[in-house]
């Protein structure tokens, strides 16, 4: 009886040791419990050997036991190798985003902000337990594959008070960002909010843009469709400050402004602003001109033309006439462009934008030594410039008129660089002619209806803004592609096509399987 029960001294031993080492892992102590098994596991298993010695050497000079020992080896050996090769991978993980709207992928945008980071990054999330917290988990996982210094918590504020009174958390949701020292607030727990948080603590100069105001521009408080309240927002969240600034009161433009602009005037400039436009831009300024098509054949804002043009620009006295535009359920006057030149602006831009009630702006082939030139964007072969203004208003028939109106593509956005000269005269460290030069630009485009608030979410509308903003300011690097909201993929199907598809799920297929079952089982029983 006892030497029955020796026997089976072999499987007692390996479960103390491996109960000691459980209960080792579990409290992460060698308290009384694990030192006792081990001990006795040891102990156990010596006597077994001890006691079985002659069957054991029996045992292992077997030919059978050979084998079986070859076989652990490999199959360790395998093993051993599999878990070096996952640990490499660990590390050296690549993901693979197959959707086709990048789904699972962080914008480029996302990515030039995080390869400009030199510091780690501490994010919290501070979710309740009843939040479902999978998709900004998701979130930050895709923000720590780019940047391996990000850091993540998700923190429930009813447990962590500290915490929450720390970072100034006052709701449920919040995102709060930690970089260098300094806390930003995400005004969105989506990727746009967490990117703009980072741009923000990433850039410690804020650039100040004004927007001229006195001439029925567009107005940045306007909510409703035709406002600008929300291209405001975007333009405050890539770190600029926005004012709204009435050149008529003023003596001259503000010595901060870093862009000016002008949104849609509804009536001419006075000699007095335009005078005060002219010499911010001696003064190396950078302008902005959003200009629709003027309401009749007559130039209505002969003054912003003309300054255009001292420029090298041309503001066209015409509308743009899209006959394609239909498919997407606009009339002739709401033209896509996707055709960009190679500059600073567009040269990655992969995106259409939707314009509505647009005007030609070209550029002067004769200009002076010290201003260039460039259009930046085009329309369509199919479209025209169209100049019979009157008679468009009063709701003629829109037709291309050979010698009149301007063939497609015309050039609806274009800008100019001014060299300024300026400095000491004659200096030896500022070359022959003494003084050094500086760059200003002037920018125009022929639509202000592209960014209202109806509007500027529409295809590329936000971003060619946004990328022609931070080119007039010098910001180069945030020109680039921003995160898009992920929409919702629906198949929409006809009457006709459900019952199509419901036949062919629900009726052939199942019926072809049955019959080719019973046709192998027909022939099989005919040849036996």
């Amino acid at each position: 009886m006892l030497k029955k029960i020796e026997k089976y001294l072999y499987i007692v031993s390996p479960l103390l040791i491996l109960a000691s080492l459980f209960y080792y892992y579990i409290t992460r102590e060698f308290g009384i419990f694990s030192i006792i098994t081990l001990v006795v596991g040891i102990g156990v298993g010596i006597i077994f050997f001890i006691r079985f010695y002659e069957d054991i050497v029996r045992k292992i000079t077997r030919r059978k036991f050979r084998y079986g020992i070859n076989s652990v080896i490999i199959t360790l050996v395998v093993l051993a190798l599999v878990v070096i090769v996952y640990l490499v991978l660990m590390d050296h993980n690549k993901v693979f985003d197959l959707t086709a709207t990048k789904r699972f992928s962080l914008s480029e945008q996302t990515e030039k902000v995080l390869g400009r980071l030199s510091a780690p990054v501490n994010a919290y999330a501070f979710y309740s337990k009843q939040m479902e917290t999978g998709s900004i988990r998701e979130l930050f996982n895709e923000y720590q594959y780019l940047y391996k210094d990000f850091e993540f918590q998700i923190v429930d504020p009813d447990l962590n008070p500290g915490l929450v009174k720390e970072l100034g958390v006052q709701e449920y949701g919040e995102v709060i960002l930690r970089y260098e020292e300094k806390t930003e607030k995400a005004k969105s727990n989506n990727e746009e909010g967490i990117t703009n948080a980072l741009i923000k603590l990433t850039q410690t100069e804020v650039k100040k843009l004004y927007f001229i105001t006195g001439h029925g521009e567009r107005s940045l408080e306007d909510y409703s469709n035709m406002g600008y309240d929300k291209i405001k927002a975007a333009i405050e969240a890539e770190n600029f400050a926005v004012e709204e600034l009435l050149l008529l009161r003023a003596e001259e433009v503000p010595e901060d402004c870093a862009l000016l602009v002008s949104a849609g005037p509804k009536s001419d400039y006075t000699e007095h602003e335009i005078a005060l436009i002219e010499g911010y831009i001696q003064g190396t300024g950078r302008v902005l001109f959003l200009l629709d098509p003027p309401a009749s054949s007559e130039q209505d804002l002969t003054n912003i033309v003309n300054l255009l043009g001292r420029y090298g620009l041309v503001a066209g006295n015409d509308v743009i006439v899209d006959p394609l535009s239909r498919v997407l359920s606009g009339d002739f006057l709401m033209p896509v462009v996707n055709s960009y030149t190679y500059n600073r602006i567009t040269k990655d831009f992969r995106f259409a934008t939707i314009f509505r009630d647009m005007r030609s702006i070209d550029t002067k082939q004769d200009v002076e030594a010290n201003i260039f030139t460039r259009i930046v964007a085009n329309t369509a072969e199919a479209s025209w410039a169209e100049k019979s203004l009157q008679e468009l208003a009063q709701g003629g028939k829109i037709k291309y008129d050979e010698g009149i109106d301007q063939k497609g593509p015309v050039p609806i956005m274009a800008y100019s660089t001014i060299d300024i000269q300026s400095g000491d005269e004659g200096g030896e460290e500022t070359g022959e002619q003494g003084g050094s030069e500086q760059q200003a630009i002037v920018l125009a485009v022929g639509d202000s209806d592209f960014i209202t608030n109806s509007m500027y979410q529409a295809q590329g509308n936000k971003d060619l803004f946004l990328n022609t903003v931070n080119f007039l300011t010098d910001r180069g690097e945030f020109i680039t592609e921003r995160p898009k909201e992920q929409e919702s993929v629906y198949l929409t199907l006809t009457a006709q096509q459900g019952r199509v598809v419901f036949f062919v799920s629900m009726i052939v297929i199942p019926l072809f399987i049955i019959i080719v079952g019973i046709y192998i089982t027909v022939r099989r029983r005919v040849k036996t």
